[in-house]
């Protein structure tokens, strides 16, 4: 018998036993076991790295775009408590000016920034963040908070990060 033939029974034996196991022994209750609710570790908690609504739902991201074009960008994520109420992370947050004079443009200008991601929320199933925050002090050392909320906007049709506080982000 080829090792390849040998393989495949000791898979076939294994998973015909498994299930017979699962079947229970003559003479057990009918009734299951108490159901246990899903299990809702830490770890299954996901965000949205960027803008495609609820597709492509992520844990522990490296970096978490909000918008398109000049949008802030949050990168090189390190993350602890993940998964718990609030998760945090460090990392770098790239903020774009525009550049005037003959090379103009968008160009970023880079800041040491704390992620802060909370308010968890359920959708078909899938536990995800809702709300963040990126704090950063500025050139001038004034501590700043750009916040976002996960939600679909008045008149939209796909869910995105969206400022709290419009003119701030």
């Amino acid at each position: 018998m080829s090792s390849a033939a040998r393989i495949l029974g000791v898979t076939a034996a294994a998973a015909l036993t498994g299930g017979l196991a699962a079947c229970g022994a003559p003479g057990q209750s009918a009734h299951p076991a108490a159901v246990r609710p899903p299990n809702a570790t830490a770890g299954q908690v996901r965000v949205q790295p960027n803008v495609v609504g609820w597709s492509g739902m992520v844990q522990r991201p490296h970096v978490i775009y909000v918008g398109m074009g000049g949008a802030p960008v949050a990168r090189q994520l390190a993350w602890r408590h993940w998964g718990s109420p609030r998760a945090w992370a460090s990392g770098k947050l790239d903020i774009y000016w525009p550049q005037p004079g003959p090379i103009s443009g968008w160009h970023p200008t880079t800041f040491t920034v704390t992620v802060r991601l909370q308010d968890i929320q359920t959708h078909n199933g899938q536990r995800s963040y809702r709300k963040m925050a990126y704090i950063y002090v500025n050139r001038r050392g004034i501590a700043k908070f750009l916040q976002f909320k996960f939600a679909v906007q008045p008149g939209g049709s796909a869910s995105s990060w969206n400022p709290t506080r419009p003119g701030m982000a």
